[in-house]
């Protein structure tokens, strides 16, 4: 049995009081890589060890297969255990033993039709989620799922403590944001995709790996199987071994794959919509992102699935497509809530979220207010900040924590003062806006804030 650790057992102390508080539903929420198999298990160990009974559900296959694995080295009794695909329970409710618990991992997936069937037919049975991100795109919300929610810690918080790996973070941008497009699923449309990237790009992808990454266990993400198939072969043709696989890969052919993927006979495994979610391999080291995308929960789960803890290993990421600028990176700061978002006008793709922009002179990654480059000492033209809409193959190495910063003081010069929830939110709004502290003071004392 495996000893959670602290950050872990807090989680699981914390979602267990939420429901003796009587909430039906807790979202507990904690970032990629952070151990939550530790805490589903022990959560489900406890449960089976009084007696309970746990229906455990999840999207896909292999995720089921990787639980029962932790469920059996946290000595969980499986015996009082049903753990299916979400697809599978609702054909099966007459034969499974009714749950005292039902446990959903990656939770960001519940409120497609399949999940909540289940909920409404175990309507009086309390329920855990559990995501890195409780995000949808559009901008439903979870409250009604789940009324409580419990956070874990920092992106920034695990890698500074050695429970995540720290990463050097590349914009080699080769997408031409001016030709994306959005399809009717929220997301970018294949064929945008396609016109977006071109047809030559391959020898840049391929330069840039070996110049940066030569060597290290890799993931790429494509958008397609023609296009990521196509890429693999590009490697394998440079000498380096690489293999396409994806959800339409025959089932004992994809088990063959992860297997050598993960003992190393194969150095990069290109796939589409497959390595993300719940894929854990400790000593892969690197991630090419070659696909653009608008969903923030596709970004975060693709660009940190090269950061899992081991000592001494530092990752790399490869953003080929600028998500960086739609997403932010790995450590960006992010507000969770269960309630809904509310709606804003779709962006453009070329439009910029996070306050970055490149040197046109030496290409260095700066804080959008610059007007000199602190690394070269050029001059920036104003017209030349944000997204370029031209492709680009310079690396650009992004400086995460001056990012970060920058984040902090753009996202509070933009926030609604009513947004404020706390007076150190005021203050930061105050000191980002170039107003006089007293100015929030005199809001914090309107709103009874301040006693």
């Amino acid at each position: 049995m495996i000893k959670p650790y602290d950050y872990q057992q807090k989680l699981i102390d914390e979602t267990r009081q939420k429901l003796a508080e009587g909430n039906q539903g807790v979202l507990i929420v904690s970032p990629a890589g952070s151990g939550k198999s530790i805490v589903i298990s022990e959560i489900a160990r406890l449960t089976t060890l009084r007696g309970g009974r746990v229906l455990f559900i999840v999207h896909r296959q292999e995720l089921v297969n990787q639980i029962t694995e932790s469920f059996k080295k946290q000595d969980v009794d499986l015996t009082k255990c049903t753990i299916l695909t979400v697809g599978k329970v609702p054909g099966r409710f007459n034969k499974i033993p009714k749950p005292s618990l039902i446990i959903t991992d990656e939770s960001h997936h519940s409120r497609a039709n399949t999940y909540q069937k289940i909920y409404e037919y175990y309507s009086d049975v309390p329920r855990l989620g559990f995501t890195a991100t409780p995000w949808r795109m559009n901008g439903k919300g979870f409250k009604d799922i789940y009324p409580a929610m419990v956070e874990g810690p920092t992106v920034k918080w695990l890698i500074e403590h050695k429970k995540l790996a720290p990463y050097d973070y590349f914009s080699v941008n080769l997408a031409d944001a001016g030709k994306l497009h959005f399809s009717g699923s929220g997301d970018f449309s294949n064929k945008s995709i396609e016109d977006a990237l071109g047809k030559t790009i391959f020898g840049d992808v391929i330069k840039t790996w070996k110049k940066i990454a030569n060597g290290r266990k890799t993931i790429l993400y494509a958008h397609s199987r023609k296009y990521s198939a196509q890429i693999a072969q590009k490697f394998c043709d440079a000498g380096i071994k690489a293999v396409h696989c994806d959800s339409k890969t025959p089932a004992k052919e994809r088990e063959t794959i992860m297997s050598d993927f993960k003992a190393g006979k194969i150095k990069i495994l290109c796939n589409v919509d497959l390595i993300s979610e719940g894929f854990n391999v400790p000593d892969c080291s690197c991630v090419v992102m070659l696909r653009p995308t608008a969903s923030l929960v596709l970004d975060v789960q693709q660009s940190m699935r090269c950061m899992r803890y081991m000592p001494n290993k530092r990752a790399v990421i490869i953003d080929h497509v600028g998500n960086c600028y739609r997403h932010g990176i790995p450590i960006t700061p992010r507000q969770w809530a269960l309630e809904d978002r509310k709606r804003k006008k779709r962006r453009k793709a070329t439009d910029v979220n996070y306050p970055i922009k490149t040197c046109p002179s030496c290409f260095s990654v700066v804080p959008v207010q610059c007007r000199v480059c602190p690394v070269c000492g050029a001059e920036i033209p104003i017209e030349k900040s944000g997204m370029k809409e031209e492709r680009n193959a310079k690396i650009v190495k992004i400086d995460q924590f001056r990012f970060v910063t920058d984040y902090k003081k753009t996202r509070y010069a933009q926030m609604n003062p009513n947004e404020a929830k706390t007076v150190e939110d005021l203050y930061a709004i105050a000191k980002a806006r170039g107003y006089k502290p007293g100015w929030a003071y005199v809001q914090a004392k309107k709103r009874g804030m301040l006693r």
